[in-house]
């Protein structure tokens, strides 16, 4: 019995608006990504973990917060989930609200962790091997790639909200 087909293109809505909101860099990984869920799924899981790394970065560098080149992909989350302020200024005093929002981060950043595990044990451009790779389907694929497009899609949105200068009393 072959493997489901998914019923229809995956878009990655999250990095589009990125994209759209002026990360053009990242429109190649973008459209790779979209098309490897379906066509190489092992290739999907090394795209999602650079995406993700490539966003990271580009909001680093563009709120001068030093990082090495040689920082991984969660090192790399964490001074970005250090750096962005998540609650708005009318409820950054609420301790609950802050405690809920930083187990949330750490679900991402959990999943961050995920994506990279995938990627060194299966993914088709990842570490070489001298065995072969398990082989994974786009379902997994799918998954990784949501998970990354979800990451990318609200760390860029938080990012831009707090450059963005705030609406004027009228």
């Amino acid at each position: 019995m072959s493997a489901p087909e998914l019923a229809s293109p995956f878009v990655m809505h999250g990095a589009r608006d990125a994209l759209a909101a002026g990360l053009a860099h990242i429109e190649e990984q973008v459209r790779s990504i979209e098309q490897a869920v379906v066509d190489k799924p092992a290739l999907a899981f090394d795209l999602a973990r650079t995406l993700v790394e490539s966003v990271c970065r580009t909001i680093l560098a563009e709120r001068k917060i030093a990082y090495s080149e040689e920082d991984d992909l969660p090192r790399l989350f964490k001074a970005v989930s250090t750096n962005l302020p998540f609650l708005p200024p009318t409820a950054s005093g609420e301790v609950e609200l802050r405690k809920s929002l930083a187990q949330t981060l750490n679900g991402l950043s959990t999943a961050i962790q995920g994506i990279c595990e995938l990627r060194n044990r299966c993914g088709f451009a990842s570490h070489g091997s001298g065995q072969p790779r398990p082989a994974m389907e786009s379902v997994q694929a799918l998954m990784a790639a949501q998970a990354a497009d979800t990451i990318v899609g609200f760390l860029h949105r938080v990012h831009c909200r707090d450059r963005a200068p705030p609406p004027s009393p009228r």
